[in-house]
């Protein structure tokens, strides 16, 4: 039994390019919400093409938290964002509004509504960049296998490919002494319904090649030329930025074309996690707006 006392919440979770803000955007017109970002990249300050940001003007007068709170070469882990989000989230309950946290950085959101504890996992900036350097010399690949050693429930979950989390993983083991996967759980602190949007493929790939095609249109090799002072730190991992800053005197069409590949590659790995996402969660076709709508109201009423 949800306990009274406890704040309700919707997330709108989902694909990049699937349409979560836009339906987030009515949600919140319909039932009085303010919207809580759930994006590892829309939190840096000044990476906003790539990023699909809302402009002030398309935000329609809608709070908005938890963008724009970063510069280019600060490290933000998931823990740093539940910690932040969650002070949001009072904040607007407090203002008599309903949080409506959206995005489609998983484990963002994860974080936040599972009521794991991320934030107090230590910190050491000379480990993580000592680990950083390991990975650059020997390969993540090699790090990954020394976190099976040290670590292989976090291992299992952590792709060979993903050296940040593996990373982080490690330097919580380095500082603390205990594994990331000894996160201790408390009750989850939400009465939270979480809603994943969904497309057919054929037409969630070519929202993202329009999309793509339009950030390019919108001036996003010049924006991240402007932004690389930021070229080895998290913020530049952004699809877009990542391949542009990699080869930035390349064609505008090659540079085009690779970043909608990753970004369908990414897409598709977006897909799995929330698929596997351990959230009682609900999926709906995002052009289905009335089910989305009925199932928010509904959740309201109990």
């Amino acid at each position: 039994m949800v306990q009274a006392h406890r704040i309700k919440t919707v997330a709108i979770a989902g694909c990049t390019a699937v349409g979560k803000s836009d339906t987030a955007l009515k949600l919140a017109k319909r039932f009085n919400g303010a919207v809580v970002g759930a994006d590892s990249m829309q939190i840096y300050r000044g990476f906003d093409i790539g990023t699909g940001k809302l402009s002030p003007q398309e935000r329609d007068g809608i709070p908005h938290y938890m963008i724009d709170i970063a510069d280019g070469d600060e490290y933000f882990s998931a823990g740093d964002y539940a910690e932040r989000a969650a002070a949001a989230i009072k904040s607007i309950y407090a203002d008599g509004k309903l949080p409506i946290i959206v995005g489609g950085t998983g484990m963002y959101l994860y974080s936040l509504l599972s009521g794991f504890n991320f934030a107090d996992a230590p910190k050491d900036d000379g480990i993580r960049n000592a680990l950083k350097s390991a990975a650059h010399i020997f390969g993540c690949s090699a790090m990954h296998k020394l976190l099976t050693v040290s670590d292989g429930e976090s291992a299992a979950k952590i792709s060979a490919r993903d050296c940040k989390r593996i990373i982080r993983a490690l330097e919580i083991h380095a500082v603390g002494g205990r594994v990331k996967s000894q996160a201790t759980a408390s009750d989850k602190p939400y009465d939270d319904l979480t809603i994943v949007l969904t497309l057919p493929r054929d037409i969630l790939y070519d929202r993202i090649n329009r999309r793509v095609r339009k950030m390019f249109d919108d001036g996003l090799i010049a924006e991240t030329k402007a932004l690389m002072r930021y070229k080895d730190c998290q913020s530049m991992q952004a699809l877009g930025y990542k391949q542009i800053a990699a080869a930035p005197d390349e064609a505008r069409a090659e540079l085009e074309a690779l970043t909608a590949q990753k970004t369908r590659n990414y897409a598709k790995r977006q897909t799995t996690y929330f698929n596997n996402m351990k959230l009682n969660k609900i999926f709906i076709d995002v052009r289905d707006y009335s089910a989305v709508e009925t199932c928010v109201a509904k959740f309201l009423e109990t």
